[in-house]
Order: structure tokens, then sequence, then C-alpha cells
């Protein structure tokens, strides 16, 4: 049985406002024995400043002595851990760790929780698959090639529906007409496990037999290594969830909630089974050009996102 604890990692300083809010939805929602931030350095910034008088959240500095210590890896997280230059990668070791020797509920710092998830509890650990266009083989794409035309074909025709899915009004309605088309793909955005679980610890095991190059190949250790040890289906070990729990929008069609007016079918782009919003913080490089912040929700008030942090910042979720 996985316990009621939620914890996120964060390995910079200037912790983000959204960092921030998906650290408060957790805490409200989930009402869990324990809500905890893993952080390398002390933190500030505005993301610090929405959780910091909240005594329910812990803020635990990482030990990284510690924690990859007595993990059966003959060392080899420990020795990535001090290679690895990415935060994201060095997340994916310690989400790992943290989750073997504790265990409890991870989840990524640009998630919104909306419902409790106390039911998923009773499984040894859990997680949720996402919509991707790509095909298992090309996952890893330039890095991994096929030479099977089709492959690209049905892949180019999945990014095009996802593309006429963005632009299309309630396109995320629209999308999910023809989600069971796409590959779905566990992620490790959200990933709960009980202490010593025999996925994880095979997971080290997996790590130890990758060459160096592998190791070190972006999501190698992160989405890829989840989806190698789950083959994307349940297990005695790890339960795998409908794209509905965790990725209710897909990882293209997504920017619909922060679109002007999605605030009024919140209820339509949830469904009765999510319990948490992955939001993709890539928007806000890529899209929107700027940071989440108060000000954003203020000038933004109709769209979707608006909508969910307004409930969190009032207590209302």
């Amino acid at each position: 049985m996985i316990p009621n604890r939620v914890f996120f990692i964060y390995l910079g300083k200037d912790l983000p406002w959204g960092t921030g809010l998906a650290i408060l939805s957790a805490k409200q929602v989930q009402k869990a024995e324990e809500t905890v931030l893993y952080i390398e350095n002390e933190v500030s910034g505005a993301g610090y400043d929405l959780i910091k008088n909240d005594s329910g959240i812990l803020l635990k500095q990482i030990d990284v002595n510690s924690l990859f210590s007595d993990l059966g890896d003959n060392g080899i997280c420990s020795h990535l851990y001090n290679v690895l230059k990415s935060p994201a990668s060095k997340a994916n070791l310690l989400r790992l760790a943290l989750l073997y020797k504790e265990g409890g509920v991870y989840l990524d710092t640009d998630t919104i929780t909306v419902k409790p998830w106390d039911d998923l509890l009773q499984y040894k650990g859990f997680c949720g698959q996402e919509p991707l266009a790509l095909p298992q083989e090309l996952l890893d794409f330039p890095s991994v090639k096929s030479a099977n035309p089709f492959l690209y074909i049905a892949a180019g025709l999945r990014y095009t529906w996802s593309f006429f899915c963005l632009k299309a009004p309630h396109g995320e309605q629209i999308f999910r007409l023809a989600e069971g088309f796409f590959n779905l793909a566990v992620s490790n955005a959200v990933l709960a496990s009980e202490p010593k679980n025999k996925l994880i610890e095979d997971a080290f095991a997996a790590i130890n037999e990758m060459g160096k190059e592998e190791q070190l190949r972006r999501f190698r250790l992160g989405t890829r290594l989840l989806q190698q040890m789950t083959k994307n289906k349940t297990s005695e070990n790890m339960k795998v969830l409908p794209p509905a729990y965790f990725f209710p929008v897909g990882p293209n069609v997504f920017r619909h909630i922060f679109y002007k007016n999605s605030a009024k079918r919140l209820n339509k782009i949830l469904l009765p089974q999510t319990r948490v919003v992955h939001w993709y913080n890539g928007i806000e490089k890529i899209y929107l050009h700027q940071k989440f912040n108060q000000k954003w929700i203020e000038e933004n008030p109709t769209t979707a996102f608006a909508e969910l942090a307004r409930n969190v910042l009032s207590g209302g979720l």
C-alpha cells in the first residue's frame, strides 16, 4: 500500500509561482500526512511566497549521500547524479530513490491537483498514460529511427489532428474522439509507489545494464525508463491509469486551458476521473513567452488555468 504522502522536487533557488501553486493544490486537496518540497538549496521567489507561511508544507534539504545509499543499485544512481548536468535528469533519479526508500506520490511542479487519490493508494504503485503522436518505436527520435515509412506517416497524421484540435473551438473535446489512435505511453510526471517496490528495484538494475552514452540520453532515466519497466501496461507492482486521471488534455492540445473563455467549460475539460492536471510548463517559454504569476491570472481571468488557480488560492478546491 502506498503511504499517504506527496512530494515535489526543485533543484533551483528561485521557486516559480506555478510550483508554489502546484504544492498548495496538492496539500489542500489530498490532505496527506505529509506534503514535502525537496530542495537542494535555500529557495526564494514568488512560488516560495505562496507556501512559506503554510505550516502543513515541509521543505526538506536533499541529503544526496544518505538518499543514494543502500539502494542495492551498485552505486549507479549516486554516480550518475554527480555526472548529470540537467536538473530534470537529476530529479528523475531523486524521485526513484525517494519512492524506493520512503514511498508516496511524486508530482511534477507543473501540476494542479483537483481531486484526492485516496482510492489509488491501495495499489503498490501507480502512474498515468498520456496520448503521444509518435509511436513507441520513434519516441527517442532522432536518436532512434525506423525504416518503416508507415510509422512516420501515421505520426504525421496524428500531429495534423493535434494541430487541428489546437486551433478548433473546443478542440480539447474534439481531440478525445481520436485519442485511442494515439500512442498511450506512461509518464513519470505523476508517479506513486510503496517503499521497496520491485519495479523500481528492477529499474535500478536496468540503469546498470545501459551503456554510458545511453544513461546520459535525454528522457532515458525518466519517462523512457518507466515505459521500459511497465511496457505501458498494469502489472502487480504498478497500476497504469488512462490519460483521464492525470493528463485529461493531451500534450499539444493542452494549450486550450490557457485560451480566453475556456473557464466556462472547465467541467468538460476535466473528466470525472481527473485527479491531477499536468499543464506542461514549456508553455511559459515557448508559447506565452512569460512566466505565470498572479498578474497573469488577473489579466487572463476567463481562462481555465486562471479558474483552477483561483480555486487553489481561495482554498476552494
